[in-house]
């Protein structure tokens, strides 16, 4: 992490992945069954930061990251299908905002953006912007600190799918603690 100006960070980095026998699996015509294989796979990609404290009670973040993928072919797949690989989306932007609106207390408020990618048998996903606020509150107890935090996932409602076939929910709220010593 590097800082640049006026309370600005920034950080980059770059990783690169080798997988040897990479468990495939292939659907056998639609049938019930399924041939599993091993493949070596490679992952790589980018990702850059920049977070910046606007005042003392707002900051916020924007990320950007970008992912490649190859797979070595098998002569049993031979439409390549079912590359998990393929789910990933190439390029991600997320964007968040925290704001201190009482002592102890933090509103957050994020969007993710991820682009279309192909999926299997040529099908593409869609590309997707998401919303998510919650806001949490930090007890200081005694031997501990209790944080309370709540949540909604989804409030656009958007409806999509990370991998094919398998739908998101769509809103989603939730209340969590945590207990830290």
């Amino acid at each position: 992490m590097k800082e640049t100006w006026f309370n600005t960070k920034f950080r980059a980095s770059a990783y690169y992945t080798d997988i040897s026998d990479y468990q495939q699996h292939n659907y056998i015509s639609g049938a019930a069954s399924a041939q599993v294989y091993n493949i070596d796979v490679e992952l790589y990609g980018f990702e850059l930061e920049l977070t910046r404290s606007f005042t003392h009670d707002l900051s916020g973040y924007l990320s950007y990251a970008w992912k490649n993928w190859s797979a070595e072919h098998h002569p049993f797949d031979s439409d390549q299908t079912h590359y998990f690989m393929q789910n990933q989306p190439r390029n991600k932007v997320t964007l968040g905002l925290s704001y201190k609106l009482w002592e102890n207390g933090v509103v957050t408020l994020n969007s993710q953006y991820l682009d279309e990618r192909e999926s299997k048998k040529g099908k593409m996903l869609d590309d997707i912007i998401t919303v998510n606020v919650g806001a949490q509150h930090t007890f200081k107890l005694t031997h501990c600190d209790f944080t309370l935090k709540a949540y909604v996932n989804n409030v656009t409602d958007q409806e999509y799918e990370l991998r094919s076939g398998y739908p998101m929910p769509g809103i989603t709220a939730g209340i969590l603690g945590k207990v830290s010593f």
